[in-house]
């Protein structure tokens, strides 16, 4: 199941012609395959790990990483004493 919804990816379509930017152009801009931006915005791929889901948060169709999920992972100052 996906995290965005097709009117997300809409939104993002349109964000592109209103800036008058290029979808591949904005690939290569982010040092991402073109083809695989395309291939998330046509919701064929479900940008769930690697470079699609790093597509996902650079077109802000995901939140990106932040302290809470990095909190989970690191040991608490408790947790670190023991």
């Amino acid at each position: 199941m996906n995290m965005f919804t097709s009117d997300d990816l809409t939104r993002v379509r349109e964000d592109f012609y209103l800036r008058g930017q290029s979808v591949a152009s904005w690939a290569r801009d982010h040092g991402f395959d073109p083809n695989m931006v395309y291939q998330v915005l046509s919701g064929r791929c479900h940008a769930r790990r690697g470079s699609s889901h790093q597509i996902a948060q650079a077109l802000g169709l995901k939140p990106p990483m932040d302290q809470a999920v990095l909190r989970m992972e690191a040991p608490t100052s408790q947790e670190a004493k023991m």
